[in-house]
């Protein structure tokens, strides 16, 4: 168990617990396979057991934690396996939407398209090192997120965040940088490209690439942590 002291505020208890433990997980400073003690949780941060155990229980929605059967909580070991299968849903959604949107996006939905893909993109000359790693997965996630959202279909968006795919790979990437982000920024631009053009089969082989990209990074991260992040 991790000796770092805490101290909370007691206003969002449950939110600032969560928010902790998601931060320790991400950052690696939870490793996998770990098991998760509530009750060690619960005294290392000064808290009782029950912000804990919300926290615990929205980190499995998560995919970051696991339960087992009456031995509790283990971080879940994110392994190529488990990516690729995030990524083969991811693609099929994102296909989906843009076979459903392409050609028929609003003029102030291309133009926030376009914006988001900007709040992803690293100042000219540099990779993602130069990038708060938080920030730049926050405007990752929203980037897809959006395109998803084009379809405006409350089930299928719900579903895509399910999947929690952006949540794992930084994870999986822990503020790595690289000259992986270049190829990052050039797919996204291409989608979005490829929609202000109304051209279904320009987007969804972008999206195709991007995907592919994706895999890539996250199995190559994993095997430089020793098959499981």
């Amino acid at each position: 168990m991790l000796d770092d002291s805490v101290t909370l505020r007691r206003v969002d208890l449950n939110d600032q617990v969560y928010q902790t433990l998601r931060e320790w997980l991400v950052r690696g400073r939870l490793g996998p396979g770990d098991r998760v003690s509530l009750h060690g949780l619960a005294e290392q941060l000064g808290v009782s057991r029950s912000p804990v155990q919300h926290a615990l229980t929205r980190l499995v929605s998560d995919g970051l934690v696991s339960v087992q059967a009456r031995r509790g909580y283990f971080v879940t070991a994110l392994t190529p396996k488990v990516m690729q299968d995030a990524y083969d849903v991811r693609l099929g959604l994102e296909l989906m939407v843009a076979e459903r949107t392409v050609g028929r996006v609003a003029d102030s939905d291309l133009e926030r398209l376009r914006s988001l893909l900007y709040d992803t993109c690293p100042p000219a000359g540099t990779d993602a090192a130069a990038m708060d790693p938080a920030r730049w997965h926050a405007a990752n996630q929203a980037f897809h997120e959006f395109q998803v959202d084009l379809a405006r279909n409350p089930v299928l968006s719900h579903i895509f965040r399910s999947l929690n795919v952006n949540i794992l790979m930084e994870r999986v990437l822990a503020g790595q940088g690289g000259p992986w982000l270049r190829d990052v920024t050039e797919e996204h631009t291409a989608i979005v490209e490829a929609y202000e053009r109304g051209d279904l089969t320009g987007a969804q082989d972008a999206l195709r690439r991007h995907n592919d990209t994706s895999r890539r990074v996250a199995a190559e991260a994993i095997a430089r942590a020793g098959g499981a992040a």
